[in-house]
């Protein structure tokens, strides 16, 4: 009996038919070889779904991305111009793989680009694997990670509207993502039964689809990944302010730095330092353990 071929495999499933372990593929993804994929929710409903106290309400996350859209070579292609009679006049771009599907519209009045509609996986950017390795690999079974960033899934065959060219999608609000909800596309497993690949020559949207780009200037990439990275940066120099004034309600039983206590005495004294924009326990819990770790991210 033959049986059609997995699109996508889960980590122990693949883990199993390669002969290794979870924590090997952890570690393949954490040095940018392999991709760990997530099936993604319908844009309309992406909720922050992270634990909630009671009567905390689930809030949808807006998503933006850096991606090209070449909406000027069409403007002036067919002469296209806004309708003032028309409350919304968008021009739409597509792309699809095997894995992902995507469709981005500009409105021709405002000047603005939103994703209308998405199916499938997206990838799990490097940094954010790399940045919670240790606690993957050690508490695979009961672990989860926060991200505000998702790619493209690579793939062996793609289609799009000319000159468009998928990229990187920001979040508004952190995702949690669990363990078990992590995924090898059928592509990234063959991949992966050759070496590996790096991921990062694929990543730059200068290069990607460069065969079917027109010469266009992209729009402004979003302000959400720095803000972000400016969210990130002001946690940890408040934690760190925190540290050396409390040093000892930080530290462990044998004066290690504690991610936990640590964490604890932030909140504790968050009065004496500016506000915060991360405010989530456990999201800061996690920068902490990855500031612990060496990988804390900038």
């Amino acid at each position: 009996m033959i049986l059609p071929k997995h699109r996508y495999y889960s980590l122990e499933k693949a883990a199993k038919i390669t002969k290794c372990e979870v924590s090997d593929l952890i570690h393949f993804a954490s040095i940018g070889v392999l991709q760990f994929c997530i099936k993604i929710p319908d844009i309309e409903f992406l909720f922050d779904n992270s634990p909630k106290n009671d009567g905390e309400e689930f809030k949808l996350i807006n998503v933006e991305s850096d991606s090209i859209l070449p909406f000027q070579h069409l403007k002036e292609k067919y002469d296209i111009k806004p309708e003032s009679n028309v409350d919304l006049h968008c021009l739409r771009f597509s792309y699809k793989s095997d894995y992902f599907s995507v469709t981005e519209q500009y409105d021709v009045k405002s000047g603005n680009k939103s994703v209308e509609k998405w199916s499938g996986f997206l990838a799990i950017p490097q940094e954010f694997i790399e940045s919670e390795e240790r606690y993957l690999s050690d508490y695979w079974d009961d672990w989860d990670i926060s991200i505000d960033t998702l790619d493209v899934p690579r793939s062996e065959s793609e289609t799009f509207r000319d000159g468009y060219v998928a990229g990187r999608f920001y979040f508004d609000n952190w995702y949690t993502v669990y363990s078990k909800d992590m995924y090898i596309t059928s592509y990234e497993f063959e991949l992966l039964c050759n070496g590996g690949k790096e991921i990062i020559s694929e990543a730059n949207l200068t290069t990607r689809n460069s065969h079917n780009t027109l010469s266009t200037s992209p729009q402004p990439v979003n302000k959400k990944a720095e803000r972000h990275a400016s969210n990130r940066e002001g946690l940890l120099k408040a934690a760190i302010y925190i540290l050396s004034k409390y040093p000892n309600d930080c530290r462990g039983e044998r004066k290690e730095v504690s991610p936990e206590k640590w964490r604890d005495c932030l909140l504790k004294h968050k009065d004496e330092i500016p506000p915060l924009m991360i405010t989530n326990g456990d999201v800061i819990l996690k920068h902490l353990r990855a500031s612990v770790n060496g990988k804390g991210q900038s």
